[in-house]
Formats: C-alpha cells, sequence, structure tokens
C-alpha cells in the first residue's frame, strides 16, 4: 500500500509539473526555453505512462489475490508511437566505451551520468527523467538496452533527445 501512495505522489508531482510547464510554454517567446520545457512534457508524460502501468497491474494482482480466482489478463504493453520519418540519422563521436568504462560515469561525486542504449552512450547528466542519476530504480552507468526496449518499445523520440556522448564497444 505504501508504493502505491509513493506512486501516486510522484503522478501527481509529475503532473503539477506539466501543468506548470505548459503555462510557462505559453507564456514566453523565448524558444530554448520552449524547446526545454517541452523536452520536459515529454518526459514526464513518458514517466506518468509508466508509472500508470505500475499502479494497473498492481490493482491486477491485488485483485487476482484477494479473490482466489482465476489470474486477471495483464495489461496489454503500450502501443509505441509511429517512427516519425524526420528523425536525422545518428552520428556517433569516436569515442568508444566498454560497460565497465561506463560504469564509471554513474552520476556520483561530480562524475556525469551515462547509459547505453543499442550500443549508443547517452549523456543523462541534466536530464530530468534521471534526476540523481537514477530513473525508477535504475542507476547510470549501465547499459539498459533490453529495459529501454521493454519500457519505451518504438520510442526512440525519447533518445534523439539526448545528447551522445559515444558508443559500448
Amino acid at each position: 500500500m505504501q508504493n502505491i501512495r509513493m506512486l501516486q505522489q510522484q503522478v501527481n508531482s509529475l503532473i503539477s509539473q506539466a501543468k506548470h510547464d505548459i503555462y510557462t510554454i505559453s507564456v514566453t517567446s523565448d524558444p530554448t526555453a520552449k524547446q526545454l520545457r517541452l523536452q520536459r512534457l515529454w518526459d514526464a508524460l513518458t514517466s506518468i505512462q509508466f508509472l500508470n502501468e505500475l499502479l494497473a497491474s498492481h490493482a491486477i494482482s491485488s485483485i487476482s489475490a484477494s479473490s482466489n480466482g482465476p489470474a486477471q489478463p495483464t495489461m496489454p504493453a503500450s502501443q509505441p508511437l509511429p517512427a516519425p520519418a524526420a528523425y536525422p540519422e545518428l552520428t556517433l563521436p569516436n569515442q568508444t566505451f566498454t560497460i565497465q568504462e561506463l560504469s564509471n560515469y554513474d552520476g556520483k561525486n561530480g562524475r556525469p551520468a551515462y547509459v547505453a542504449v543499442g550500443g549508443v552512450v547517452y549523456d543523462v547528466t541534466n536530464n530530468r527523467a534521471w534526476a540523481a542519476a537514477t530513473h525508477f530504480g535504475l542507476v547510470s552507468g549501465k547499459d539498459y538496452t533490453q529495459e529501454f526496449a521493454s519500457c519505451h518499445a518504438g520510442q526512440k523520440s525519447i533518445l534523439a533527445t539526448l545528447p551522445v556522448i559515444g558508443r559500448l564497444v
């Protein structure tokens, strides 16, 4: 029950942030500020979707456990967004990382926070979804290819907003 309350608080916090960002976008004329707020809105909505799926899964599990009946169907995976045609091809910097080298970029003690997805190393240091170099229990400095595919399948636009640092070898 405590976990559900924590998830609800996170959702409420993200909704408050999104409302504030929408207001800021409506009153600012600075294109850079608008772009940053839009990115934060995108991140917040992605997080809300993830938390919503967690809450629904927990609710279904609770109902199944209390009724001792047959297991309820699980929530279907979210539908991926259609792939936008306008994303440019990713140009990778020449810097390479081994998985061990990547682990040094954990966002602690002033170090940058990097994560790898699909062989590409991204900088999540200043990404709001990775506050304190963590993202829903995941810590930076690791390869999250499988986690990204299971949670954000087809949502390459999330990665397109992150600075590319290099590639994982």
